[in-house]
Protein backbone atom coordinates (compact mmCIF):
# COMPACT_ATOMS: atom_id res chain seq x y z
CA UNK A 1 0.00 0.00 0.00
CA UNK A 2 2.90 2.39 0.72
CA UNK A 3 4.14 2.32 -2.88
CA UNK A 4 0.69 3.11 -4.31
CA UNK A 5 0.33 6.00 -1.86
CA UNK A 6 3.73 7.33 -2.95
CA UNK A 7 2.71 7.15 -6.63
CA UNK A 8 -0.56 8.96 -5.84
CA UNK A 9 1.36 11.75 -4.04
CA UNK A 10 3.77 12.12 -6.95
CA UNK A 11 0.87 12.35 -9.40
CA UNK A 12 -0.64 15.23 -7.41
CA UNK A 13 2.70 17.02 -7.24
CA UNK A 14 3.49 16.50 -10.92
CA UNK A 15 0.15 17.90 -12.09
CA UNK A 16 1.32 21.33 -10.98
CA UNK A 17 3.90 22.90 -13.35
CA UNK A 18 7.31 23.17 -11.74
CA UNK A 19 7.39 26.91 -12.45
CA UNK A 20 4.59 27.34 -9.91
CA UNK A 21 6.80 25.82 -7.20
CA UNK A 22 9.67 28.13 -8.17
CA UNK A 23 7.47 31.23 -8.07
CA UNK A 24 5.98 30.20 -4.73
CA UNK A 25 9.45 29.62 -3.27
CA UNK A 26 10.57 33.05 -4.45
CA UNK A 27 7.43 34.66 -3.00
CA UNK A 28 8.02 32.84 0.28
CA UNK A 29 11.68 33.88 0.54
CA UNK A 30 11.12 37.50 -0.47
CA UNK A 31 7.97 37.71 1.65
CA UNK A 32 9.77 36.30 4.70
CA UNK A 33 12.62 38.76 4.29
CA UNK A 34 10.22 41.68 3.98
CA UNK A 35 8.18 40.54 6.99
CA UNK A 36 11.31 40.08 9.10
CA UNK A 37 12.52 43.49 7.99
CA UNK A 38 9.21 45.14 8.88
CA UNK A 39 8.40 43.35 12.14
CA UNK A 40 11.72 42.06 13.48
CA UNK A 41 12.89 38.47 13.66
CA UNK A 42 10.30 36.84 15.95
CA UNK A 43 7.17 38.54 14.61
CA UNK A 44 8.52 38.33 11.05
CA UNK A 45 8.94 34.57 11.36
CA UNK A 46 5.47 34.30 12.91
CA UNK A 47 3.90 36.18 9.98
CA UNK A 48 6.02 34.17 7.53
CA UNK A 49 4.39 31.02 8.91
CA UNK A 50 1.05 32.47 7.84
CA UNK A 51 2.50 32.94 4.37
CA UNK A 52 3.55 29.26 4.36
CA UNK A 53 0.00 28.32 5.40
CA UNK A 54 -1.51 30.35 2.54
CA UNK A 55 0.94 28.90 0.03
CA UNK A 56 0.14 25.34 1.12
CA UNK A 57 -3.57 26.01 0.61
CA UNK A 58 -2.80 27.45 -2.85
CA UNK A 59 -0.81 24.30 -3.69
CA UNK A 60 -3.73 22.13 -2.56
CA UNK A 61 -6.07 24.03 -4.89
CA UNK A 62 -3.48 23.94 -7.69
CA UNK A 63 -3.05 20.18 -7.52
CA UNK A 64 -6.72 19.30 -7.02
CA UNK A 65 -8.47 21.88 -9.19
CA UNK A 66 -6.45 24.49 -11.10
CA UNK A 67 -4.05 22.26 -13.03
CA UNK A 68 -6.25 19.18 -13.23
CA UNK A 69 -7.62 18.19 -16.62
CA UNK A 70 -11.26 18.93 -17.38
CA UNK A 71 -13.40 15.79 -17.63
CA UNK A 72 -16.17 15.16 -20.14
CA UNK A 73 -18.77 14.65 -17.42
CA UNK A 74 -19.24 15.69 -13.81
CA UNK A 75 -18.22 12.94 -11.43
CA UNK A 76 -19.63 13.15 -7.95
CA UNK A 77 -21.07 11.19 -5.06
CA UNK A 78 -22.74 13.08 -2.26
CA UNK A 79 -23.69 10.02 -0.22
CA UNK A 80 -21.58 9.88 2.97
CA UNK A 81 -19.40 6.78 3.46
CA UNK A 82 -20.03 5.49 -0.08
CA UNK A 83 -16.31 4.76 -0.45
CA UNK A 84 -16.32 2.42 2.55
CA UNK A 85 -19.22 0.44 1.10
CA UNK A 86 -17.30 0.14 -2.19
CA UNK A 87 -14.15 -0.94 -0.31
CA UNK A 88 -16.09 -3.58 1.66
CA UNK A 89 -17.73 -5.10 -1.41
CA UNK A 90 -14.37 -5.19 -3.21
CA UNK A 91 -15.41 -3.11 -6.21
CA UNK A 92 -12.95 -0.25 -5.58
CA UNK A 93 -9.70 -1.54 -4.08
CA UNK A 94 -7.73 1.71 -4.55
CA UNK A 95 -10.22 3.77 -2.54
CA UNK A 96 -8.60 2.98 0.81
CA UNK A 97 -5.32 4.52 -0.37
CA UNK A 98 -7.18 7.56 -1.67
CA UNK A 99 -9.05 7.92 1.64
CA UNK A 100 -5.78 7.72 3.57
CA UNK A 101 -4.17 10.24 1.22
CA UNK A 102 -7.08 12.64 1.70
CA UNK A 103 -6.46 12.49 5.46
CA UNK A 104 -2.66 12.79 5.19
CA UNK A 105 -2.65 15.74 2.79
CA UNK A 106 -4.65 17.85 5.28
CA UNK A 107 -2.56 17.05 8.39
CA UNK A 108 -0.19 19.95 7.56
CA UNK A 109 -3.20 22.28 7.33
CA UNK A 110 -4.08 21.52 10.95
CA UNK A 111 -0.50 21.83 12.15
CA UNK A 112 0.06 25.11 10.32
CA UNK A 113 -3.27 26.53 11.47
CA UNK A 114 -2.22 25.89 15.05
CA UNK A 115 1.24 27.37 14.55
CA UNK A 116 0.23 30.42 12.50
CA UNK A 117 -2.91 31.51 14.35
CA UNK A 118 -2.72 31.96 18.10
CA UNK A 119 -6.47 31.93 18.71
CA UNK A 120 -7.01 28.59 16.98
CA UNK A 121 -9.37 26.17 18.73
CA UNK A 122 -10.58 22.69 17.84
CA UNK A 123 -13.76 24.11 16.34
CA UNK A 124 -11.87 26.68 14.27
CA UNK A 125 -9.42 24.02 13.08
CA UNK A 126 -12.33 21.83 11.98
CA UNK A 127 -13.93 24.79 10.21
CA UNK A 128 -10.68 25.62 8.42
CA UNK A 129 -10.28 22.01 7.24
CA UNK A 130 -13.91 21.68 6.20
CA UNK A 131 -13.96 25.11 4.53
CA UNK A 132 -10.85 24.49 2.43
CA UNK A 133 -12.10 21.02 1.52
CA UNK A 134 -15.63 22.13 0.60
CA UNK A 135 -14.09 24.84 -1.59
CA UNK A 136 -12.06 22.22 -3.44
CA UNK A 137 -15.02 19.88 -3.88
CA UNK A 138 -17.35 22.65 -5.09
CA UNK A 139 -14.78 23.84 -7.65
CA UNK A 140 -14.16 20.27 -8.82
CA UNK A 141 -17.89 19.84 -9.31
CA UNK A 142 -18.46 23.18 -11.05
CA UNK A 143 -15.48 22.90 -13.40
CA UNK A 144 -15.67 19.10 -13.96
CA UNK A 145 -12.22 18.52 -12.52
CA UNK A 146 -11.80 15.40 -10.44
CA UNK A 147 -14.36 13.51 -8.42
CA UNK A 148 -16.42 15.63 -6.04
CA UNK A 149 -17.58 13.77 -2.94
CA UNK A 150 -18.66 14.19 0.66
CA UNK A 151 -16.20 11.50 1.79
CA UNK A 152 -13.28 13.71 0.71
CA UNK A 153 -14.58 16.53 2.92
CA UNK A 154 -14.84 14.14 5.87
CA UNK A 155 -11.33 12.77 5.32
CA UNK A 156 -9.78 16.20 4.77
CA UNK A 157 -11.45 17.56 7.90
CA UNK A 158 -10.23 14.54 9.87
CA UNK A 159 -6.69 15.17 8.58
CA UNK A 160 -6.88 18.81 9.68
CA UNK A 161 -8.11 17.74 13.13
CA UNK A 162 -5.26 15.22 13.44
CA UNK A 163 -2.77 17.90 12.43
CA UNK A 164 -4.15 20.34 14.96
CA UNK A 165 -4.00 17.60 17.61
CA UNK A 166 -0.35 16.98 16.73
CA UNK A 167 0.31 20.71 17.11
CA UNK A 168 -1.38 20.75 20.53
CA UNK A 169 0.64 17.72 21.63
CA UNK A 170 3.93 19.29 20.51
CA UNK A 171 2.95 22.54 22.20
CA UNK A 172 2.02 20.75 25.41
CA UNK A 173 5.23 18.80 25.74
CA UNK A 174 7.21 21.97 25.21
CA UNK A 175 8.97 21.13 21.97
CA UNK A 176 7.81 24.25 20.17
CA UNK A 177 10.84 26.14 18.92
CA UNK A 178 9.05 29.51 18.76
CA UNK A 179 8.06 31.74 21.64
CA UNK A 180 4.56 32.03 20.12
CA UNK A 181 3.34 28.72 21.53
CA UNK A 182 1.41 30.27 24.41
Amino acid sequence: MGEKLKIYCLQLINEVPHEVYVVMLIVLCVGALILIGLYGLKKGIFYSLRLVFVEYIILLYASTVIFRAVMNVRKYDFIPFWSYRAIMDGSESQLMQENIMNVVVFVPVGVMAGVAFRGMTWMRALLVGAGVSVGIEVLQFVFKKGFSEVDDVMHNTLGCAIGYGVWLLVKKIGRCSLNYCK
